[in-house]
């Protein structure tokens, strides 16, 4: 099953809800992403919601919270390509 996220935010605190249950609460955009990065949910896994008593996530916010987990996703694999490189293959 694939990872998704609900994400409100509540006083300033984005509060994301993960479908296995686990709950991640964090102040800045740039954290909360890195939480859902490591969590392993992918951008476009990531929902954002509206309740009553919680702010609207903006779409620039909605938007950049994604960009940062796509950024975070290539720069996890132009990390692992890096570790090949200088490796040759014995034939």
């Amino acid at each position: 099953m694939a990872l998704s996220a609900n994400v409100v935010l509540f006083k300033n605190d984005f509060i994301a809800e993960l479908n296995d249950g686990r709950r991640i609460e964090q102040s800045g955009l740039g954290a909360v992403a890195r939480e859902l990065f490591g969590a392993g949910v992918r951008p476009h896994r990531v929902h954002f919601e509206w309740r009553t008593g919680t702010s609207m996530i903006t779409a620039g916010k909605q938007a950049a919270l994604r960009a940062e987990i796509s950024r975070l996703e290539k720069e996890e694999q132009r990390d692992r390509r890096s570790d090949y490189r200088g490796l040759t293959i014995a034939a």
